[in-house]
């Protein structure tokens, strides 16, 4: 406690320290809710430095989205601005970050009082103010050089970078894990070349480079009491890419019926409804900045994304599960699966999830 007493006291904020506790579901970083003597609550964090290797480019992109943001609402004239973007400290040095004698990376925000987060989404109406929220964010960055942002993870949603990654850890893979991983293996490379095609027109400037925030997951978004967005959190991967990417992670991890962790695969289908929903509130405030081409594609976005974290949790079982945390032996062989049913489902629902988009 005295160390995050005197880590919170490194940065010019208001009040006196008083408690700091854990907070939040994150694996990544740790998160501390820090509360004081007076009416005001802050999140610290400690930034994971194995995972993200250049944490002062990365504390800058989230200050460049952040004050385009706050400086984009004071415009028009928003009420209540501190509840609808992060509001980061400085240290008496001018930082947004604290490092500390171990060189640890740590940042001060304020906590959004009154605010709460959906885990799992529970309801179509849930799934649209989702939507409403995620296309509120693209809207607001979207006049936003996105080249004046670096890759906190570099290649991130490369494919090319995650097949390769798949097929070397093929290639040195125990003989159990490969026999055990054929039947995926055999389904994920009919896909191959498809998946490559947004990763072309994204290389070739045929969609246009964006600010992206790359996690869309429910639960990085804030709530009012009332079910109504306030703003985006977790903005550790905001960096350039396509709308495809947030667009498709949000669909792929929103509309699963079971979830990416479940055991029972008969309980995997990709919901509509929630689709349908999530796609009506965020076109509803984003769709005017789309080309033709994008919205075109969008739906491969979703498919795109689902295929990647197939990849990715594959590879990292052939690999003997190094990257994501397991509570199994055949943890991530299942996840695998999970993802991999998700995929045949939303291929199974292109053509309408497609059309859908084309109709907003």
């Amino acid at each position: 406690m005295d160390r995050l007493k005197k880590i919170y006291e490194m940065f010019v904020s208001s009040g006196d320290f008083v408690s700091a506790t854990p907070y939040g579901s994150g694996h990544i970083n740790d998160t501390y809710l820090v509360k004081v003597d007076e009416d005001v609550e802050y999140i610290l964090q400690r930034i994971n430095g194995n995972v993200f290797k250049d944490i002062p480019k990365l504390v800058q992109n989230k200050e460049l989205v952040c004050g385009h943001i706050r400086n984009r609402l004071l415009r028009h004239k928003v009420s209540d601005i501190t509840r609808k973007y992060i509001t980061y400290f400085y240290t008496d040095k001018g930082k947004a970050y604290y490092k500390d004698y171990e060189g640890n990376y740590w940042t001060l925000s304020l906590f959004i009082k009154g605010s709460k987060s959906f885990d799992v989404i529970p309801d179509a109406q849930i799934a649209y103010q989702v939507g409403i929220g995620f296309g509120e964010f693209e809207n607001r960055i979207a006049d936003f050089d996105a080249t004046l942002l670096i890759e906190t993870i570099p290649l991130f949603h490369n494919v090319p970078r995650r097949q390769r990654e798949l097929r070397e850890a093929l290639a040195k893979a125990e003989p159990a894990r490969i026999e055990a991983s054929k039947e995926l293996l055999d389904y994920l490379k009919k896909f191959d070349q498809e998946m490559l095609e947004l990763q072309q027109m994204k290389d070739e400037g045929i969609i246009p480079l964006r600010v992206t925030h790359n996690d869309t997951k429910a639960n990085n978004l804030l709530f009012d009491r009332n079910d109504h967005p306030l703003c985006v959190i977790d903005l550790d991967t905001v960096m350039p890419g396509i709308v495809h990417y947030d667009f498709g992670d949000a669909i792929r991890s929103a509309c699963n019926t079971a979830g990416e962790e479940t055991r029972n695969l008969d309980e995997v289908a990709f919901n509509m409804g929630y689709f349908e929903a999530f796609t009506a509130g965020f076109m509803e405030k984003a769709k005017q900045l789309f080309t033709l081409k994008e919205k075109k594609t969008l739906a491969r976005g979703c498919t795109l994304m689902t295929y990647l974290q197939a990849v990715r949790f594959l590879t990292d079982y052939l690999d003997g599960d190094h990257y994501y945390p397991i509570t199994y032996p055949e943890h991530n062989l299942q996840r695998t699966k999970v993802q991999v049913k998700l995929l045949q489902d939303m291929e199974a629902h292109f053509d309408k999830m497609n059309q859908f988009i084309l109709n907003q």
